[in-house]
């Protein structure tokens, strides 16, 4: 018994410890990606007049081909994506600063959703390219900067404005029939979703060929800048 109980402690010890690899495996995926992203490449943006960094780190950064779900980054590794794009937005900072004409630069935060933020930034032609990508409700938030513990300093340096990250459909989809669904069940589920959504009376636009397209809400989205 002895001998089995000591077997049980060491499988314990050896699975907490292959646990804790696989943390430090992903903290350092996040560190070599935020030191990869530094240095923008501003031959690349006189070229386009756009640039971006997305959170490209495994495994939230993944493309699931089996439909099952992709981690999400949670406690020490979300703080230290989010110090990252920091880091990445002040480095940018700095060499934007060097070729003397204006830029946009900014932070999309995502919350829940903090694996899709991003480092994004524009000049020339596409300067104000970025200021209809999200939907901007009138009535504004204050970002809660003090959610994000010591990096509440940093944050605090930053101007937020509060958007909405959103899902669409359109009338269109709306009056899909069963056919155009691979089974009885996605159609059924699919138009329950659908009159779920639309008596939360969503934010709708009706172009000018009556294709009415519906938004709802997936999460928010603070778009970081500096003057």
């Amino acid at each position: 018994m002895r001998w089995q109980k000591g077997l049980a402690i060491t499988k314990k010890n050896k699975m907490k410890s292959k646990k804790l690899r696989g943390h430090k495996r992903i903290f350092k995926n996040i560190e070599d990606w935020k030191n990869d992203s530094l240095q923008l490449d501003l031959e690349n943006l006189e070229h386009y007049q756009r640039n971006y960094e997305k959170v490209w780190v495994r495994p939230f950064g993944d493309i699931s081909n089996s439909g099952a779900a992709i981690p999400v980054p949670k406690r020490k590794a979300r703080k230290l994506i989010l110090d990252g794009l920091i880091k990445i937005f002040n480095s940018w900072e700095v060499q934007l600063k060097t070729i003397d004409k204006p830029y946009y630069l900014a932070i999309w935060l995502f919350e829940p959703n903090l694996e899709n933020s991003q480092v994004v930034c524009a000049i020339g032609d596409f300067l104000t390219f970025y200021d209809v990508t999200f939907y901007r409700p009138e009535v504004q938030r204050k970002m809660p900067t003090q959610n994000y513990g010591n990096l509440k300093k940093e944050l605090d340096t930053f101007d937020w404005i509060y958007a909405l990250e959103e899902n669409y459909f359109t009338n269109e989809d709306l009056e899909l029939e069963e056919d155009c669904y691979n089974s009885l069940k996605d159609y059924k589920s699919s138009q329950k979703w659908y009159k779920r959504k639309l008596k939360e009376n969503p934010r709708n636009y009706t172009d000018k060929f009556d294709r009415t397209t519906y938004y709802t809400k997936k999460g928010t989205v603070w778009i970081g800048t500096r003057n």
